[in-house]
């Protein structure tokens, strides 16, 4: 009988080294970052920047995952490059660093074990929440000024112009889908898109109309028009023509994504089940 229990619980324990936690997973990823607006109605990927960051996603069972993360990107536009001929007469620029925190859940089209030869690899989506800081700039004369504070669309004074200063942050419903697998023992890659939906018309600082001289610092003669007024004809553009679309813009990250999981192993209990150590 001795030997008969000796290897049960032989048996037991073997099995239970074979059974571990797989909850924790960080990682980080590098690529590209570009945005859609105003300037960029056509969604071109012409001036794609460099994008990157890190994360942290929680596991939760095999198809579904809670996901935190810490992004940065750079957006770039320029007016003259579109083939449309209002644009060109425009000839706005931007540019504009982003940073961005992200909380998002994730569902996995397929199980996804690590310990299984079989569930190593998953297309996924994802859908949560973002918050983001942007401070978008114009170039002039060879320099890039920041925009917001000259309010190019007269929001230093709203009181003549009925439009107020915007913030240099917003928020987003981040829109992701994926493609991960399982390489080594406790390593991921993948590949993934990410639009953020945002709830800004300023990443560009183009939203609404072009607005009166008398609501320009330093009126018709100063930085504000300069960059404001860009088409070197001041007898074309005229307040209340149309600036900007009005519409709520968004901006993509893209990229590799490679991740390194946890795998502490669980140990059993006396009722036949597992803990984690």
């Amino acid at each position: 009988m001795k030997k008969v229990r000796y290897t049960v619980v032989f048996l037991l324990l073997t099995t239970s080294f074979a059974a571990f936690s797989q909850e924790h997973e960080f990682g980080l990823w590098s690529g590209i970052s570009n945005y859609f607006g105003s300037l960029n109605y056509r969604a071109s990927f012409k001036y794609v920047r460099p994008g990157g960051g890190f994360f942290y996603r929680y596991n939760y069972k095999y198809r579904c995952a809670f996901r935190t993360s810490i992004n940065y990107g750079m957006i770039e536009y320029f007016d003259h490059s579109n083939s449309d001929a209002y644009a060109q007469q425009r000839n706005l620029s931007v540019r504009s660093n982003i940073y961005d925190w992200t909380n998002m859940f994730e569902f996995n089209f397929f199980k996804y074990n690590k310990e299984s030869k079989k569930d190593w690899f998953t297309p996924y989506i994802g859908i949560g929440f973002s918050v983001f800081f942007y401070n978008p700039q114009g170039l002039f004369n060879g320099t890039w000024y920041y925009l917001q504070p000259l309010g190019t669309e007269g929001q230093n004074d709203p009181s003549y112009s009925g439009v107020k200063k915007y913030n240099l942050y917003s928020f987003a419903i981040p829109l992701e889908g994926g493609f991960k697998f399982s390489f080594l023992r406790n390593w991921n890659a993948g590949i993934e898109f990410g639009l953020r939906e945002t709830f800004t018309r300023y990443l560009d600082d183009a939203s609404g109309v072009y607005p009166s001289y008398a609501s320009l610092p330093g009126g018709s003669g100063g930085l504000a028009n300069a960059l404001s007024n860009k088409s070197g004809d001041n007898s074309v553009v005229v307040a209340g023509l149309q600036r900007g679309d009005g519409k709520p813009e968004q901006y993509l990250f893209a990229g590799i994504t490679i991740s390194y999981t946890i795998m502490r192993m669980q140990c059993p209990t006396t009722s036949g089940g597992h803990t984690y150590r």
